[in-house]
């Protein structure tokens, strides 16, 4: 029966692609639901399209990670390109100027200039937050380490509170230590566990800059519990979901990075005093995937497998993003994607 549902969405999720129904019944958008509630009858239209298209290409990806069409530079443009390009297009179209160059971001120098799009990502913040109508704004940015881009966001929107939250405080102690940037007089910065939130305020929205694994999980959860309106972020780390530290060993500087990375994050797990820093038992490798129509198409073993080969591949990444843009869709939220950042809006 499993087996049947999967080859139900994998053929019906070409109706997302081409907006109509292809020759083998089978395609057709009544075998999805026969097989999981349909979100037509309770999602916007906007959303239900982007929806479609979501699964649609979260179906395409897996296969291509089945078929191992990954890591090859020709391979994940041309499977990229083929299945989440119109997600491209629509964020393309909304927000312009996403930062191309440097791409693919698995890459070594896509890793180094991620900063590029966390400033595109602020002007898309302030886009959408500048001349927001009636009551108080305010952006909680969790997971804020050194508190940097909080203090960007501040100062590109003086009139909105801005509250920088993170588990550990000594980074943001080093920052004003260092001197690294101004602190705005309508940021603050509080200590707060992101997984299990102690701020006692509803945020207009939450935003965070790359965090690790579960931890996006964490603060998109948080969003959707405390009410915000919207969600905007760039993931990171999408190889320690539910925990995960082991990846595919391959010869690349980025993969070299990686396999260091999480040898640090294996001893922290192991570690009492950072107990809740960067994974909680709420994401344990069960967790995933995260969203109905991902539990449909994949299992949680397939997903740790892919997160083993998100080091070296935009298709591995992107098929993790897409269940958690899925996940916030069949929470009410309308979603835009690309490159790892999110924009989800609370319908």
């Amino acid at each position: 029966m499993v087996g049947f549902k999967r080859a139900c969405l994998r053929q019906s999720a070409s109706v997302g692609r081409n907006g109509r129904c292809g020759n083998d019944a089978a395609s057709c958008w009544p075998a999805l639901y026969w097989t999981r509630p349909p979100l037509k009858h309770m999602l916007p239209c906007m959303t239900q399209r982007r929806s479609d298209a979501a699964v649609s290409a979260l179906a395409g990806l897996l296969e291509e990670f089945r078929r191992a069409r990954i890591v090859a530079p020709s391979a994940e443009k041309e499977g990229m390109e083929r299945h989440a390009g119109q997600l491209t297009a629509w964020w393309n179209e909304r927000f312009s100027g996403f930062p191309t160059k440097g791409f693919p971001y698995t890459s070594f120098w896509g890793e180094y200039h991620r900063g590029r799009r966390d400033t595109h990502l602020i002007d898309v913040i302030v886009r959408l937050l500048a001349d927001r109508d009636g009551g108080e704004t305010t952006v909680v940015n969790v997971a804020c380490a050194f508190g940097r881009q909080a203090r960007r966001v501040a100062a590109r929107l003086p009139h909105a509170r801005v509250v920088a939250s993170d588990i550990d405080p000594r980074w943001e102690r080093m920052a004003r230590w260092l001197r690294l940037g101004r602190s705005p007089a309508n940021y603050t910065f509080v200590q707060d566990n992101t997984f299990a939130s102690q701020l006692s305020l509803r945020p207009t929205a939450v935003v965070f800059f790359g965090a690790c694994g579960s931890l996006s999980d964490g603060a998109m959860d948080h969003a959707i519990d405390s009410g915000a309106e919207y969600v905007m972020c760039r993931t990171c780390c999408h190889d320690n979901i539910g925990g995960n530290v082991t990846v595919t060993a391959r010869r690349t500087y980025v993969n070299w990075f990686f396999r260091f990375k999480n040898w640090i994050h294996a001893r922290l797990q192991r570690t009492p005093k950072y107990a809740g820093f960067y994974h909680s038992l709420r994401y344990s490798r069960s967790a995933y995937p995260r969203s109905a129509a991902g539990r449909e198409l994949s299992d949680t073993d397939e997903f740790l497998a892919v997160a083993g080969d998100s080091p070296d591949s935009d298709i591995c990444r992107a098929i993790i993003d897409l269940d958690r843009y899925l996940y916030l869709t069949e929470r009410g939220f309308r979603v835009e994607y690309q490159g790892e950042l999110f924009v989800a809006e609370r319908q």
